[in-house]
């Protein structure tokens, strides 16, 4: 071997950071080993039981900018399997977005009895409303379009989720439970414009869904997931509507804690939804899970900080390289790449949806390292065209642009 090596190899030699690094890499395997633990005894989907009442249903979908196949994730929710009546407000603040185009042709085609699958007690409008509240746009959407529900039970759900069509039924079942408030569910990612999306979707389904699962498990967690959001009409009057979480830019976190604080229980589904992704580039991607990260660090900053041990691969590269390259290194590195493919294996199996290549695992974890470590610098968050800035419990205010960025735009 070229002797240059070995003298590259000396001044890399054993640092006081190596012991560091070696033990956050065994914490974060040991930790990788629960999730797949977790997993594996988290409750199955079985078929859902024919409930003795389908109560009547409002689906809330507020809607922002022509999204990929948005077409057919807001058809999906028409799709439904379900005996009782279901409204369903599709809400903007512009009555020429182009999300309210795709609504208009939804509602014309379930009018028309043109949707294949659409019970016949479904109905859909579209709310426009350019009304604004606070400083979230969505919540501020949801709030307009609040004074046109007609149903005791209101779902809600992000306007990039895709539906299965027992999804309601399962929904009414679980809200019927004795003592719960809310129920909310997990989601799978589904890449939709190639590596960049692909890479996102599975942050969400190597990172966050398992990450929910071993907190859960472990009761740490009480997820509140804005992917799906189902509860009482009487239930949402009694927190002060969406009216008390227009400046949450986690208004998803900031409803469930609401929920639990009127002594009313969260509970999580049994299944799992499809999330979208449509990032074309290595900064969108960026941005939106900066702007995860941001906003989890706000809300639980000793939650955040615990979460170092999701990344066994990183910390094992680290633990290499400081520690000389030595075979220890060498056995924990392959050790920690083979707990995270075995956890890619077992997100597969029990939640399923679109297997992701094994060789984009590595990139994939080393990304989430990135944006882990660079979430703790001081920064924005940019979200719907905007900067945010965040402050205390999730609260966040728009960024103003600088004089020279308006004139730019107005140019």
């Amino acid at each position: 071997m070229d002797e240059s090596w070995f003298e590259w190899a000396e001044l890399i030699d054993v640092t006081p950071l190596a012991p560091v690094f070696y033990g956050l890499a065994i914490a974060a395997c040991l930790y990788t080993l629960f999730s797949i633990y977790s997993l594996r005894r988290f409750p199955r989907a079985g078929a859902p039981s024919v409930a003795a009442t389908a109560p009547a249903i409002t689906v809330l979908k507020p809607l922002y900018g022509d999204e990929p196949g948005l077409l057919e994730h807001l058809t999906s929710f028409c799709r439904q399997d379900y005996a009782g009546p279901v409204q369903i407000l599709f809400g903007v603040h512009d009555a020429d977005d182009p999300a309210a185009a795709v609504a208009r042709k939804i509602v014309n085609a379930l009018r028309a009895g043109k949707i294949d699958g659409a019970p016949a007690g479904m109905t859909a409008e579209l709310a426009v409303d350019p009304a604004r509240h606070g400083a979230n746009g969505k919540v501020g959407n949801l709030i307009n379009m609040s004074r046109r529900i007609e149903h005791d039970i209101v779902v809600l759900a992000d306007s990039d989720i895709q539906v299965a069509p027992d999804y309601l039924a399962r929904l009414a079942k679980a809200l019927a439970q004795p003592g719960v408030g809310l129920v909310t569910c997990l989601y799978r990612g589904a890449p939709m414009a190639g590596l960049w999306s692909s890479l996102g979707a599975m942050w969400v389904d190597y990172g966050f869904l398992p990450n929910v699962v071993a907190g859960v498990t472990l009761k740490m967690a009480n997820p509140c997931i804005g992917a799906t959001i189902a509860l009482r009409r009487a239930t949402l009057e009694a927190i002060g509507g969406f009216r008390a979480i227009e400046d949450q830019l986690a208004d998803d976190y900031a409803l469930g804690e609401a929920v639990r604080g009127i002594g009313q229980k969260v509970v999580l589904a049994d299944f799992a939804v499809g999330h979208a992704h449509a990032e074309t580039s290595l900064l969108q991607l960026w941005r939106r899970e900066m702007r995860w990260a941001r906003t989890i660090r706000s809300l639980n900053p000793f939650g955040y900080i615990g979460s170092a041990v999701t990344f066994p691969l990183a910390w094992a590269l680290l633990a290499l390289l400081s520690g000389g390259f030595a075979p220890t290194g060498v056995i924990l590195t392959l050790g920690a790449l083979l707990c995270r493919l075995t956890l890619q294996d077992e997100v597969d199996r029990r939640f399923p949806g679109l297997a992701h290549a094994l060789l984009l695992s590595p990139l994939r974890d080393l990304l989430s390292f990135a944006v882990f470590v660079v979430s703790f610098f001081p920064g924005q968050v940019h979200w719907r065209g905007r900067d945010f800035s965040m402050g205390a419990n999730g609260v966040m205010a728009p960024v103003e642009a600088k004089p020279e960025a308006r004139e730019a735009e107005a140019a």
